[in-house]
């Protein structure tokens, strides 16, 4: 093998290794960070629906803005698992696992973008709408059911990273 290829393929290796790395910890912050907001924060505004979600929204100073933290990590996570399968597309080993990484982020973030923000409009950032009290429980409680599929879609996602990770490479 020329020493030019031979360089190459050290390089490939090594980003695939890097990539792997970063999705990993991306995974685990992203998904770190819902179970915070699933454990801690849901409560704070669920516990006595709708009462809950009224007080919430009633003190700004509660209020909380995910997405300046949940933007980056997703964003690195989708193109951390992406960049990891293109550089490990040849490991049969660790190749259904970061595409099952690779998917489980990008429909993660889909679901969230199409389903939550405009849940988390209504139900955090205006007041309510003015919605009567049987409609905000019932947004929340929708709300609290789909954030447990994306709990699951998570941990599909988590979990082949960290496959994907522990495998050898292979060719």
């Amino acid at each position: 093998m020329p020493k030019n290829r031979r360089k190459r393929n050290f390089m490939i290796q090594i980003l695939a290794k890097i990539m792997l790395w970063i999705a990993v910890v991306a995974w685990s912050v992203w998904f770190g960070g819902l179970m915070y907001e699933l454990f801690v924060i849901t409560p704070l505004w669920s516990a006595n629906l709708p009462s809950s979600a009224i007080e919430w929204n009633s003190r700004p100073n509660f209020l909380l803005i995910p997405t300046p933290f949940y933007a980056p990590v997703a964003v690195t996570t989708i193109l951390s698992s992406l960049l990891g399968l293109i550089f490990n597309w040849k490991s049969n080993n660790r190749r259904i696992w970061l595409i099952l990484s690779t998917v489980s982020a990008i429909l993660t973030l889909g679901f969230t973008l199409i389903y939550f923000f405009p849940k988390n409009e209504v139900l955090f950032h205006n007041q309510n709408l003015g919605l009567s009290g049987e409609e905000i429980t019932a947004i929340g409680n929708a709300w609290i059911r789909a954030n447990w599929i994306r709990v699951g879609m998570m941990i599909v996602g988590f979990f082949a990273a960290l496959k994907a990770f522990s495998l050898p490479k292979s060719d």
